[in-house]
């Protein structure tokens, strides 16, 4: 257990990660993900770069908004099975700014993304009543998220699927708009748009991940929800087990018994298109 001396728990007296620096590199996870995809995506790399972007959106959501609250990111990965690593070295004689306390990676294997908060060690020992602060001083100071309140945590987990859907109605409106407007223009410029599976997939992603199955950002809306009506946390046991329930619910039903997307998808697609 470590010990920290001083109550100001703002980003700026949190000790840098400096392991990593510059580029990392991993062969393996990158021809793993490039036989998984020659299989498996070999003629939708249009779907891929539109999914990329897509992914991209949604993360930069999480971050925006936890940089919003004071809260330290440790890590932000598009994709999985990370391939490159990039963590920015810290300028000499310069106050860091946020984007260089970041791991940014990229995987090889196009299925999500993950933003990952710095963890908080269990520094919180004080000598005396002293020096003891304020809950929510201590709240707002902290670059930690867990140590954020429950309804910052809510709108950070929601942030992702917030922006999803930012992006699909800004196109969707762009379409509904242009087609009013100049009804031939419309079609030549999007009947072949990489911008129409972008907003398509922006539906897709923010719909999947607001299900509360946790890890997704549903399941984290859940149990905010939870401590926010009823002033208690989930146990970090309860947690655990629930996130290896939801991945194995999010392997069967998202790779294997794929029936019920269509039954969800489908009205949806015909109310709106």
């Amino acid at each position: 257990m470590n010990e920290i001396e001083t109550n100001d728990l703002s980003e700026e007296n949190v000790p840098q990660n400096t392991e990593d620096l510059g580029f990392t590199f991993n062969w393996w996870n990158l021809i793993i993900g490039a036989v998984i995809c020659y299989f498996w995506f070999s003629e939708r790399w249009a779907f891929v770069i539109s999914l990329l972007i897509v992914i991209i959106i949604h993360e930069m959501g999480h971050i925006i908004i936890s940089k919003k609250f004071g809260c330290m990111i440790k890590e932000v990965q598009v994709f999985f099975l990370s391939f490159i690593s990039y963590k920015p070295k810290p300028k000499p004689d310069a106050k860091c700014s946020w984007w260089r306390n970041i791991k940014w990676s990229i995987g090889s294997l196009p299925l999500g993304g993950i933003t990952y908060f710095k963890e908080r060690p269990n520094y919180m020992i004080y000598d005396n009543e002293e020096d003891q602060i304020d809950e929510k001083e201590k709240a707002a100071k902290s670059p930690y998220v867990v140590d954020k309140p429950a309804w910052q945590r809510l709108i950070i987990s929601a942030g992702g699927v917030l922006f999803n859907f930012a992006t699909f109605l800004i196109i969707y409106l762009s379409i509904f708009i242009s087609s009013i407007i100049s009804p031939n223009q419309y079609y030549l410029f999007w009947s072949d748009s990489i911008l129409i599976e972008i907003m398509i997939i922006s539906l897709v992603v923010a719909v999947l991940n607001i299900l509360p199955v946790y890890p997704l950002d549903g399941g984290n809306i859940l149990f905010e929800s939870y401590e926010m009506i009823t002033g208690k946390k989930m146990s970090p046991r309860f947690v655990n087990v629930c996130g290896i329930i939801g991945f194995v619910i999010i392997i069967l039903f998202f790779f294997v018994f794929t029936g019920w997307m269509d039954k969800l998808f489908d009205p949806l697609f015909r109310m709106l298109f």
